[in-house]
């Protein structure tokens, strides 16, 4: 059985949320869930995911597991929401205790559980979590950061940051963390899946599509098509990485992936983002 897919497009960030639906029983998760966030009074809104909420009660869904790719930086998670109003279980991979035993001391946050406790699941590479008639299979992409993951549903697989639009490549390894030759490992194994299987990124690409197979990205990916080796992968990364924009709050983005989705507590004067570079972390 294959599973429902619904996209949804986060405008200001070009990401995009996946609510995934077993159609036999309609259970469902929902795949990298964006929270709207104004850096500069540091406002967050709801309104993205809470429509997607709403889709969900309309249908009479059961929400069953929030997906997370990796401790997103280049958006801010809601995965902290979502669970405080559906009661759907968070899960990320097993290796982003190395992330948060990194990013949290560095950044001062002492609410941190540095074991992963505030996360309800770190799945292992390979391992299988149920949903209805539904299987979801974690595949580790630690290279894009310590945590990454991409989750295999029937013959789809949710990409995340690992593997974007052909004429997009990878996703970014600029960030504390990430490793070129463990990104172009994880990536070239997802590539070995059959070649009809669909790949669904985290970003869309500049028609607004976020849907590949297999075969598209061996044949035209720029930086993972077959024949690129990994000192070439290298070069190709740390040229686009050093051509790319800063991502716009990535401080603030982390300080609430690493709380699984939930917000820091208010600091002086009501904020809960001081000013940090993570360029040294």
């Amino acid at each position: 059985m294959q599973p429902e897919i619904i996209a949804h497009h986060h405008p200001a960030t070009g990401t995009v949320t996946y609510l995934v639906v077993d159609p036999a029983t309609l259970l469902c998760a929902i795949v990298d869930p964006v929270l709207d966030f104004d850096p500069e009074t540091q406002a967050t809104d709801t309104s993205f995911i809470d429509a997607i909420i709403a889709q969900i009660r309309a249908r009479d869904m059961g929400p069953t597991w929030v997906l997370e790719t990796g401790l997103h930086a280049t958006h801010m998670s809601a995965a902290g929401h979502l669970k405080y109003e559906t009661g759907a279980s968070v899960c990320i991979g097993a290796d982003v205790i190395e992330s948060l035993k990194r990013l949290a001391p560095a950044m001062g946050e002492h609410g941190v559980d540095l074991d992963g406790w505030d996360f309800d699941k770190l799945a292992q590479d390979g391992e299988v979590l149920p949903m209805g008639g539904l299987e979801i299979t974690a595949h580790a992409v630690t290279g894009r950061l310590p945590g990454a993951v991409a989750y295999q549903i029937g013959e789809v697989v949710f990409t995340g940051d690992a593997i974007l639009a052909p004429d997009l490549g990878s996703g970014r390894c600029d960030l504390p963390g990430s490793d070129p030759e463990g990104l172009y490992a994880a990536a070239r194994r997802l590539l070995c899946l059959p070649d009809d299987t669909r790949l669904l990124a985290g970003w869309e690409d500049a028609a607004g599509r976020e849907t590949t197979t297999v075969a598209q990205q061996r044949a035209a990916n720029t930086q993972l098509r077959d024949g690129v080796d990994l000192a070439t992968f290298t070069a190709l990364r740390h040229t686009a990485d050093s051509a790319l924009s800063p991502a716009p709050y990535p401080a603030e983005a982390l300080r609430v992936a690493i709380r699984s989705g939930k917000l820091p507590p208010e600091g002086e004067h009501g904020r809960r983002f001081p000013p940090t570079d993570i360029s040294s972390f």
